[in-house]
């Protein structure tokens, strides 16, 4: 899990490429220092408005993928929220880390 700074930076500029307001953090086992060989990178993407989970999933990956080489097979999970969903995520998060 040594390049999760590296992956978490393509899907940050796949996700500017959608919507520059949008955040995206780390979150999870990467965040609080919990890694394992089965861990993957959770990202919480945070937009100012509700956005359809399913189809801004597909679209940042895709971005992802074909322009900014996000390998295939990199073990990223998006979490994506609008600003009150976020509140529910920072609430229960141990620790978060912000990817500008």
């Amino acid at each position: 899990m040594r390049r999760w700074r590296e992956y978490s930076q393509k899907v940050r500029e796949a996700v500017r490429g959608v919507d520059p307001r949008a955040r995206v953090y780390v979150i999870g086992g990467v965040a609080e220092d919990r890694v394992t060989v089965y861990s993957d990178i959770d990202l919480l993407i945070v937009f100012p408005y509700k956005v359809s989970r399913t189809e801004m999933n597909r679209r940042i990956l895709s971005i992802a993928f074909d322009e900014y080489s996000l390998p295939w097979d990199a073990p990223v999970e998006l979490h994506i929220v609008d600003e009150e969903g976020a509140k529910e995520y920072f609430r229960h998060a141990k620790r978060v880390i912000e990817i500008p």
